[in-house]
């Protein structure tokens, strides 16, 4: 027999998660996935990419070089920026992006298209990607365990990738033009396990670990993952932006919605999200 307690919890979980459906916002937003964002986008990809070793404290007499002689030891140093090709690592992530974008039914121009794009008065938006960065540097990691009266610590420093990107939206065919600013960046580390161990017969404590190192195919798949991601993220923004539009009077938006279109599920985020960067 089901424990009472049990049954209730999943009573009360059933009942969260139908008003949760029932939700105006949701509603929307569900609606928007329906009938398309009807939204034409002309993509500027960037120029550059912006590169960056931050593990100066590993280089030898590095606090007493110029900043000339810094950067290039930065650069010679470097595990992965050294061996990036910018053009490959931009074209990765602007394909993916656009592509996503094309698969949410966007419109999608590129800059060279741009009369094309300008012929119709329809619901349009510029879109450039200002800026994509990596930056590499040092994660520290500490694992520590109490075992008996000792307290034992073992120290690691894993390599770590930020790819980081802004991106600025701007309303076509408007009088009052006003650039809003997104954000995101995410992180990869070198793959770690490891545990403290105690021999049975001499009480002595080992520490066993495994660290899978990140490579540079990791990286460039990074560029791959978030491009689609991102194209994502715009579809959802746009999404939340059309469902807080329409929301009835003195009724709020409550939540901020993500659609999966792989597997067709609406679902709630606070962080599977572009930032809103504030205009300076």
């Amino acid at each position: 027999m089901m424990n009472p307690g049990r049954i209730f919890t999943f009573l009360f979980l059933f009942i969260l998660l139908f008003l949760a459906s029932c939700l105006p916002e949701q509603k929307l937003a569900q609606s928007f996935v329906k009938s398309g964002p009807k939204i034409r986008l002309l993509v500027t990809p960037p120029d550059y990419l912006y590169l960056y070793n931050h593990k100066g404290e590993a280089i030898d007499g590095f606090s007493e070089m110029s900043d000339k002689q810094q950067d290039s030891a930065l650069f010679s140093s470097s595990l992965f920026i050294q061996r990036i090709s910018d053009s490959t690592m931009l074209e990765d992530y602007v394909n993916q992006f656009i592509s996503a974008l094309r698969a949410a039914n966007f419109e999608v121009y590129l800059p060279d298209q741009i009369d094309s794009f300008l012929v119709s008065q329809a619901q349009s938006y510029k879109v450039n990607i200002s800026q994509i960065q990596l930056d590499e540097y040092t994660y520290p990691l500490e694992d520590k365990q109490p075992i008996n009266d000792t307290v034992y610590y073992r120290r690691f420093n894993l390599n770590a990738m930020d790819f980081s990107v802004w991106l600025e939206l701007s309303k076509v065919n408007t009088d009052k033009p006003r650039k809003t600013l997104l954000y995101d960046s995410q992180s990869a580390f070198d793959s770690f396990d490891g545990n403290f161990i105690v021999d049975p017969w001499s009480n002595a404590v080992r520490y066993k670990y495994h660290i899978d190192s990140l490579g540079l195919a990791d990286v460039y798949d990074m560029a791959k993952y978030l491009g689609r991601k991102h194209g994502e993220y715009l579809f959802d923004f746009f999404m939340n932006q059309w469902v807080a539009f329409n929301m009835p009077q003195n009724q709020y938006d409550l939540y901020y919605y993500h659609y999966d279109r792989r597997k067709k599920i609406m679902e709630t985020t606070d962080e599977d999200r572009f930032e809103i960067l504030p205009n300076k």
